[in-house]
């Protein structure tokens, strides 16, 4: 599997996650799927993290996630990937991350230490939840 986005919402995501250092960020990709190993973004959108202990996990509000779906179906798209960061933290999924996660979605986690973006992978989970697997990130100019 591959996730393609835009050089914007690469900028986004990324930015988010500064912004919200030392808490962890989350967001969605909205996109479609282009073929069976593909998915296309549309657009990044950031979410709030309602947990009071943000900096070591994220909780998404329903009510936002619900707003997020409804949006993505009137425009005909999906949500394709949840974005998180892990403050001071490697790419890797945590155990936690694999126990909370859902088949069929790219999760893209983005290192940040000290504030600074470190690195970004995105990872699928297996059907039979047993562990994640890297995916590719294709980085597409705007034209």
């Amino acid at each position: 599997m591959s996730i393609e986005i835009s050089r914007l919402i690469e900028a986004q995501f990324l930015a988010h996650a500064k912004t919200c250092y030392p808490h962890e960020c989350c967001g969605f990709i909205t996109g479609s799927q282009a073929d069976s190993a593909l998915s296309k973004a549309s657009y990044y959108l950031p979410c709030h993290n309602i947990l009071t202990e943000k900096n070591r996990r994220f909780l998404i509000d329903p009510l936002q996630y619900q707003s997020a779906e409804d949006r993505a179906d009137e425009e005909g798209l999906a949500i394709i990937s949840i974005v998180h960061s892990h403050p001071d933290h490697g790419h890797d999924p945590s155990e936690f991350d694999r126990s909370h996660a859902w088949p069929g979605l790219s999760y893209i986690i983005i290192s940040i230490l000290k504030g600074q973006v470190n690195s970004y992978r995105s990872w699928q989970l297996r059907e039979d939840h047993s562990q994640f697997d890297a995916e590719d990130i294709l980085i597409k100019d705007e034209s």
